[in-house]
């Protein structure tokens, strides 16, 4: 199911969101509506249930009491991963918008790692549409629709060897990792961004717990971090001057913006 609940352009390129673990489309198109609001004049924001149902995650209750049914993208009874990738197919087709990048959270920043890795390793069936990854609270180790490049394991399997001592090369496709300082799974946030190259990637803290950034100034951070992300990905556009929105921000010449990667 597409959900959009804040109206832009609609011809703006597209971010596919990808909820947490024991959450919605519908509760994350909720937990993002800032983040939305700040980039209202740059994408659309195109959400999709995960198909598994499940309890609701951590922190989801009380305040979504009554909203589930609460989904995951992980199978819990096994590895049933090919229902996902015809699902994020279909929800793109029928939005027929120009998806540009991927955005997930917790449990959906496994998975936007996952397709990221799967198109940088020329996977037959890759989401090549997806120039760059925005990973919020991310946990560990990513998911991806191969089984072959991400078998299920426990994860402290991964912890134990590293996931990029496992895999030859580790995510070189621009990205952005934001973790909260306060947020208790930090730990599987900090060793998600170890599955990025360095040069690569912008690593985001901000003072918070396990949710999207609450504080103006942090999601006006975040929002303007992924404008420039995706115009680094995009040198060939006419970079003439952009308005960030909201709380009066200058305007900023984006031909300044280092398009360095």
């Amino acid at each position: 199911m597409t959900i959009q609940t804040i109206k832009p352009k609609s011809d703006l390129p597209c971010l596919l969101c990808l909820h947490g673990g024991g959450t919605s489309a519908y509760i994350f198109s909720i937990q993002t509506r800032r983040l939305q609001r700040a980039l209202a004049n740059q994408f659309r924001f195109v959400f999709v249930d995960a198909p598994f149902e499940c309890p609701a995650g951590p922190g989801v209750l009380p305040f979504f009491e009554g909203m589930g049914p609460y989904r995951r993208w992980i199978d819990a009874d096994g590895d049933d991963r090919g229902k996902v990738r015809p699902l994020l197919r279909k929800t793109m087709a029928e939005d027929g918008g120009n998806f540009v990048g991927v955005l997930g959270f917790s449990q959906g920043a496994r998975l936007a790692l996952g397709l990221l890795h799967g198109k940088q390793e020329k996977h037959p069936e890759a989401f090549n549409e997806f120039g760059f990854g925005v990973f919020i609270c991310g946990t560990y180790p990513p998911l991806g629709l191969s089984s072959a490049l991400f078998p299920i394991a426990p994860t402290a399997m991964f912890e134990s060897q590293h996931w990029e001592d496992k895999h030859e090369n580790i995510l070189s496709i621009p990205s952005i990792h934001v973790v909260g300082d306060r947020d208790p799974f930090s730990y599987k946030s900090r060793l998600l961004v170890q599955c990025s190259e360095p040069s690569s990637t912008t690593v985001l803290e901000f003072n918070m717990g396990h949710h999207l950034p609450v504080r103006p100034a942090d999601t006006q951070q975040l929002a303007d971090s992924i404008i420039r992300l995706h115009h680094t990905c995009q040198p060939e556009l006419d970079l003439e001057i952009a308005e960030f929105p909201e709380k009066g921000i200058e305007k900023v010449q984006l031909a300044e913006i280092s398009l360095q990667a």
